[in-house]
């Protein structure tokens, strides 16, 4: 048996170093495969974001009254009013075609509800895929990736309800403001 350990030790090192290398390729091609704002399965193209809109508003109760929306490449998450309990929030989150079931929010600060919630159908959804393609462009950050857009009331400054886009890298970030209807500010 001692002659063994010494050969089971060798075999597992170069089992562990065989896994290494294949592991960290796979890592490496992950990496380099990740979306650059054209793939298909990204929300931030027409199709993949309509979808998951369309799947939010099956599951939220309309008239939708928001208090955020969230969204990443890969999902979005929705806080609306819970129109079984006005005084509630609940977040809904998609990911690959589903909506999860709703989540109670916690809510703090010292703001009015009220005051933080938009009807959702005010505000030109559609353009969040093009909001993204813009901002990435007018951020000129050669290797940037739009992280996420954030949508929601800019209190306490005004009462305007605007887009944010968070474009990031490893040198630098940016983030960028739109109005309701998609159009970026200076």
């Amino acid at each position: 048996m001692i002659g063994r350990a010494p050969l089971l030790s060798r075999r597992a090192l170069l089992l562990l170093a065989g896994c290494a290398v294949g592991c960290n390729q796979r890592a490496i091609e992950s990496w380099l495969s990740q979306s650059d704002g054209t793939d298909t399965s990204s929300l931030y193209t027409d199709a993949a974001f309509s979808r998951a809109m369309a799947e939010l508003r099956k599951h939220a109760p309309a008239p939708i009254d928001a208090l955020s929306l969230l969204v990443y490449p890969d999902h979005a998450v929705l806080q609306a009013r819970d129109p079984a309990s006005p005084k509630t929030v609940v977040q809904y989150v998609y990911r690959g075609g589903l909506v999860a079931p709703p989540v109670p929010v916690k809510l703090l600060g010292t703001g009015k509800l009220d005051d933080n919630l938009f009807p959702l159908d005010s505000v030109k959804l559609t353009a969040i895929p093009k909001l993204a393609r813009d901002a990435k462009t007018k951020a000129n950050i050669p290797e940037g990736v739009v992280a996420r857009v954030l949508l929601k009331r800019n209190l306490p400054e005004t009462m305007d309800i605007k887009f944010r886009v968070f474009v990031t890298s490893q040198r630098r970030d940016a983030t960028l403001e739109a109005d309701e209807t998609g159009r970026l500010l200076d």
